[in-house]
């Protein structure tokens, strides 16, 4: 073989290597994937916002359905309201009336001094007022103690006991209405009337003082004048109602004072 014929011969076997690298380099160039990388590339599927839900349990033991919130278990009951029961009062014993409520002869005399007062049996007499000014509305019992110094002067005190506090309240209220209206007893013609004492007193749950006084009229200087005291007492289920009547203008307030707070006393 010529020169010339070997250097045609080595360009072709060169011409053919190339073209052998040309068709190995184009095998290996394929197609870009869907999303734009080349085949073998490792994907990343983008965060959308959506937490994964594999594997966590939710609130009734079932995976969470995607976008609902999971609740984390900690296997300790949820407490309930507490309540504290209100313990029931006991009922209280019932409150019954005794002489040792009563104001005593002694004590009278002691409060009201030179006077002669004692206490005498039987059933207290009717004051001025009626019998309305001693007691109130369905008492469920009633205890008395009269009065009198064997001359112008007499009084008592009357116990009254009622259902409840309530009733009480009402039957020295009503009892003090009709006191200050007293129309059981009508002045003479020649006589007028009037309240000369209308105070309280800190004594039990309530204590009201009224007097009224009687006195002639210009027209009949002559005639006598005449004192009416009341002290009307509440204190729990009971009321407790003194009244006194004299010639005169009566016991005076500051012993009537004395006498109405031994009086409360008795009563608790």
């Amino acid at each position: 073989m010529t020169a010339r014929g070997w250097k045609h011969a080595h360009l072709a076997a060169a011409g053919m290597a190339t073209m052998g690298l040309l068709l190995v380099a184009c095998g290996n160039d394929t197609k870009p994937s869907g999303n734009g990388a080349p085949a073998g590339t490792p994907t990343v599927a983008p965060t959308t916002g959506v937490p994964s839900t594999s594997g966590t349990p939710s609130a009734s033991g079932q995976p969470s359905a995607p976008g609902e919130p999971t609740a984390t278990l900690t296997g300790k009951p949820t407490p309930g309201p507490s309540a504290t029961p209100t313990p029931t009062p006991a009922p209280g014993k019932p409150v019954k009336l005794t002489t040792a409520m009563l104001l005593t002869g002694a004590e009278l005399a002691k409060a009201d001094p030179k006077r002669g007062w004692v206490s005498t049996t039987g059933s207290a007499s009717t004051p001025i007022c009626g019998r309305g000014s001693t007691r109130g509305d369905n008492p469920l019992g009633t205890l008395s103690r009269n009065f009198t110094t064997d001359l112008d002067a007499s009084g008592g005190q009357w116990l009254t006991r009622y259902s409840d506090a309530k009733a009480a309240r009402a039957a020295y209220d009503k009892i003090i209405k009709t006191v200050k209206s007293c129309k059981a007893a009508v002045p003479a013609s020649t006589h007028a009337r009037k309240i000369t004492e209308n105070r309280a007193l800190s004594l039990g749950d309530a204590t009201q003082i009224l007097r009224w006084y009687d006195y002639p009229l210009p027209t009949d200087p002559g005639s006598e004048d005449g004192g009416f005291p009341y002290a009307i007492t509440l204190k729990g289920k009971i009321v407790s109602v003194l009244a006194f009547r004299e010639m005169g203008p009566g016991i005076k307030p500051p012993n009537f004072e004395r006498i109405t707070r031994t009086a409360a006393a008795h009563l608790g």
